[in-house]
């Protein structure tokens, strides 16, 4: 079950933790999970008084335990605790408050600390895990995984797409949970009362993100279409400035780059993720596309990237027309 599932299955039932932690890098979904939450609280208190954020850079931990054992007037209280850096080594005598507060908690508080990353071996995360509930909140990181979380969001707003527009959609619109949600929301705005949303519709009010653009970009530089990647270029170029269209080239060239040269040493996909600090979902589509571009070429491209990059800000000229020569020389059979 989706954390959001468990915090809505929670408030349903009038059954919220005592103390919960919740931690991952997908900050939209953390945000999403905490309105949930909020909910129970303002069906007592509309006013939200019995709801406080606060942050562990500055309060400390005695400050804390001190705010979750005050009592509500409307019975119920939440305290948000964010920034928490408890993780961190030397700091277990600070914590010794809430290791004793965990014993005891105030029934009628939910002490909820968020985070990005946690340490499963110490004694804070496992007095928790013991006493309260921890969550995680990720994105999905395979492209089936998407495709189920996009299915899913779909379900709650009584809305369905096609196997292969979910695909589109998600290969349109970019690997960010917030950014989808958005765009689903326009979806649903746009298709009315019907209940299936079509490829037409997707392509009709759903803007192309940046990074799919890119590599529209260089799968037609990998064809030696100097009319296609140009198209490309100019369709990314009314999007963003030169510099950051530049930022972003270098960025998958040197991508391509290191697939290019896992390949060669004998590894392959699954080792890109960690190899190259991204999503498996990306390396897939960044190790599909270094094989049909050769490693001189790819170190070539990377050459009049530093060139190109050099001359613009240095006013070198105009940045479109630099970044046409650069994306014609990509196209050429050999990159000279």
């Amino acid at each position: 079950m989706r954390e959001i599932e468990r915090i809505k299955e929670s408030v349903a039932k009038g059954k919220i933790p005592t103390v919960y932690l919740w931690y991952g890098e997908d900050r939209f979904l953390i945000q999403e999970g905490l309105k949930v939450l909020k909910s129970f609280y303002f069906m007592t208190d509309p006013s939200g008084s019995g709801i406080e954020q606060v942050s562990a850079k500055e309060l400390p931990p005695d400050v804390i335990v001190e705010r979750a054992n005050t009592m509500s007037f409307f019975a119920n209280r939440l305290v948000v605790v964010e920034e928490v850096n408890y993780f961190k080594d030397g700091q277990a005598a600070d914590l010794e408050p809430f290791l004793d507060y965990f014993a005891h908690p105030n029934p009628t508080t939910c002490l909820l600390f968020i985070t990005e990353s946690v340490h499963r071996g110490r004694k804070f995360y496992k007095t928790i895990d013991k006493t309260g509930e921890i969550m995680e909140f990720c994105s999905p990181k395979r492209p089936q995984e998407w495709l189920a979380w996009v299915q899913s969001e779909l379900k709650t707003r009584e809305k369905s797409m096609d196997i292969q527009v979910v695909s589109q959609f998600v290969e349109w619109t970019g690997h960010h949970t917030g950014v989808l949600c958005q765009e689903l929301d326009k979806l649903i705005v746009y298709v009315g009362e019907r209940k299936k949303i079509t490829l037409e519709d997707v392509k009709a009010i759903t803007p192309q993100s940046i990074e799919t653009s890119i590599f529209d970009l260089l799968d037609a530089v990998a064809s030696r279409s100097s009319v296609k990647a140009l198209q490309a270029l100019h369709e990314v170029l009314r999007k963003e400035p030169a510099l950051k269209v530049l930022a972003l080239l270098v960025r998958q060239v040197r991508l391509l780059l290191g697939c290019d040269s896992l390949r060669r040493r004998g590894g392959n996909v699954a080792e890109a993720p960690s190899a190259l600090g991204i999503s498996p979902f990306e390396a897939q589509k960044v190790w599909q596309q270094s094989v049909r571009l050769s490693t001189k070429q790819l170190s070539k491209a990377l050459s009049e990237c530093l060139n190109t990059d050099l001359a613009l800000k240095t006013g070198g000229g105009d940045p479109g027309l630099l970044l046409e020569i650069m994306i014609i020389k990509f196209c050429r059979e050999e990159v000279s």
